[in-house]
């Protein structure tokens, strides 16, 4: 059991780290590759983009043919896949082989945990066994600037994703430990829905981040936000009239569960999103070391490991409502904090916003996924998991998406076409530099603003008291 769960937790911690690492490569990356802004948005937001939409799939397989067996079918892929990332000789190859590599990690933060679940006598341990989960997942996040700077300033960008494969093996070497389990025959992939998700998916992905280098009313954009919107009304048909749905549409009536995915979005949204913009303003315009820049980062991962650490007390002692309404004014504290800093603020500035804004989200994770664990049936445990899963991922890539895309749109207002394409994401001028603080604020007030509207709505929708399994008699 003890190597199973090590398995487990360090599955996780993986694939935190292979999220956060990336950060500090960016640069080094530009420079390497000749990536420009958008294929960077495309390098950070492919991989949470097809992790994402292959997550709800993951828990459907590993129901029909075994946990165990589905985890370590997509493990294998993560590796390989992980491996051609860093022996990409360019930019389009290293965003085709993160998708890929995104398509492999689909399992490494749902199928845990339901293993995990499955492998405890006794249910009342669920939460404190999604509580450790998070708590490595957590200190990968943590040490994930660190390590990236490090690995970026000694050995190049590549050693990240070399790093990601060593763990990858670590972790199937697990696997034997691990327990499997019952398949159920009479499941069915939901393939259209899979189909229609994924489509979903991409367009809007690419619609936000092409959006400005096509022109937001030109065809090709205009085009992607229809296709978007297509897809999801026919994914909800589908999902409605199919016996055996990837997405369990009942379970969206149920107030906790609808809380539970909109918090794990916003906190994602805001998480991803301004690591982007801290990233790229502290070694561009601030011109900070890799190493230097990911000390710097650090803060705020910090903080939200510590506050996820003593959530459940705090939940228990103030309430779920009070918590989630706490949890979203500490972190709007550190996100207007950051969107005051300027070119000439000490790097430290940034750090302390980041460090308040991660107490905030810390503060309600595991709360939030708990409630969300909590609004299902036992036997809808692995699909809990996966929307909680693909609520993380798919507000993430929002969050690169439209921060991304707000920053460069100042760059491009400020400076002109010609910077914006060229000179976005390396070592900038007095003028580019300005222009990029004017960016970062703009994008900074709209997450900000987005944050009010939706602490507001989830604070309203938040049941008072915290209530025993809905989903035990559906």
């Amino acid at each position: 059991m003890k190597l199973a769960r090590f398995g487990m937790y360090m599955a996780g911690f993986m694939a935190v780290v292979n999220i956060s690492v990336i950060y500090m490569a960016l640069p080094s990356i530009e420079r390497g590759l000749h990536a420009g802004i958008a294929d960077q948005q495309w390098i950070l937001s492919i991989y949470p983009l097809m992790e994402g939409g292959f997550t709800l799939a993951c828990g459907t397989l590993g129901d029909l043919y075994g946990r165990k067996r589905i985890l370590t079918v997509t493990t294998w892929l993560f590796v390989l896949a992980t491996l051609a990332c860093a022996l990409a000789p360019t930019a389009p190859l290293l965003i085709v082989a993160r998708a890929v590599q995104g398509l492999g990690g689909a399992a490494l933060l749902s199928l845990p945990v339901a293993i995990l679940v499955q492998m405890l006598p006794n249910p009342q341990e669920n939460e404190d066994a999604i509580k450790a989960f998070s708590m490595i997942a957590g200190l990968g996040a943590v040490a994930g600037p660190v390590i990236g700077g490090v690995l970026v300033h000694w050995f190049g960008w590549p050693a990240v994703f070399y790093l990601s494969v060593v763990m990858g093996l670590v972790v199937l070497a697990t696997f034997p430990a691990v327990t499997e389990n019952e398949p159920d025959p009479s499941l069915r992939l939901d393939g259209i829905g899979q189909f229609l998700a994924i489509l979903s998916f991409l367009a809007v992905s690419f619609a936000l981040i092409e959006g400005n280098a096509n022109g937001w009313s030109s065809p090709i954009i205009m085009a992607s936000f229809a296709v978007f919107a297509i897809g999801l009304a026919l994914f909800i048909a589908v999902e409605r009239r199919v016996k055996q749905p990837m997405v369990h549409l009942k379970y969206f009536k149920r107030r906790s569960f609808d809380v539970s995915l909109l918090v794990i979005g916003i906190v994602n949204f805001g998480w991803y999103g301004i690591m982007l913009l801290c990233t790229l303003f502290l070694q561009n315009v601030q011109h900070q070391t890799a190493i230097q820049a990911g000390f710097y980062l650090m803060p705020s991962n910090i903080a939200f490991f510590v506050a996820n650490q003593y959530s459940s007390q705090v939940e228990k002692l103030i309430g779920q409502r009070a918590i989630v309404a706490l949890s979203f004014v500490i972190s709007l504290v550190g996100i207007a904090w950051l969107a005051i800093v300027g070119m000439n603020s000490p790097s430290w500035e940034v750090s302390a916003g980041l460090f308040v804004a991660g107490a905030g989200w810390g503060l309600i994770f595991t709360p939030a996924a708990s409630m969300g664990m909590s609004a299902v049936t036992a036997a809808d445990e692995g699909f809990a998991s996966g929307a909680i899963a693909l609520s993380r991922s798919l507000f993430g890539v929002f969050g690169i998406a439209v921060l991304g895309s707000l920053l460069a749109a100042g760059i491009a207002h400020a400076v002109g076409n010609r910077v914006y394409h060229h000179s976005a994401t390396t070592a900038l001028s007095q003028p580019a530099s300005q222009a990029f603080v004017d960016g970062m604020h703009l994008a900074m007030v709209v997450c900000l603003v987005l944050t009010v509207i939706f602490g507001i709505a989830v604070s309203a929708l938040t049941p008072s008291k915290k209530t025993a399994r809905e989903g035990a008699s559906a």
